[in-house]
Order: structure tokens, then sequence, then C-alpha cells
């Protein structure tokens, strides 16, 4: 189990944002590895949710709108 202590300290909430970014930053460059298998977890998972019957419909649906918005657009301002 691990046990977090925490004391802020600072003059205003700048100094203490900045303390936490700092300590952030050292966390994230510390441990490398764990977050770059983190991230390929979540980048399967997101590529399983988008292959996904529905969410590929939507964006079919979606790329068509645009598709459509950009003709309309072009032939308006060809005239």
């Amino acid at each position: 189990m691990v046990k977090i202590n925490i004391s802020i300290e600072g003059e205003d909430i700048s100094e203490i944002v900045e303390e936490l970014l700092n300590v952030g930053i050292g966390l994230v460059k510390s441990n490398r590895k764990e977050i770059r298998e983190a991230l390929k977890i979540l980048a399967d998972e997101t590529l399983d949710v988008m292959m996904e019957h529905k969410t590929l419909e939507r964006g079919a649906q979606l790329y068509k709108k645009i598709n459509n918005e950009i003709n309309w657009t072009y032939k308006r301002d060809k005239r």
C-alpha cells in the first residue's frame, strides 16, 4: 500500500500549480515505460470502439455531410 502525504506551501496558487506540474513532469519522466504501456492499451481500446458498426456508420454520415458542404461551397464560390 502506498501512503501519500501532501502539504501545501506557497504564497499564491501559481506557486502551488507550478510545483504540482514539476512533480507531475517528474513522475512522467521516471515512469515512461509504464505510461507508454498505458497509452498503448488506451489506443487499442479506442480503435476497438471506433471499429464498432454504429461508430463507423456515424463517421460515414459525418464524412458525407462534410463532403457535401465542401462541394456546395465550391460550386457557390465558382459562380
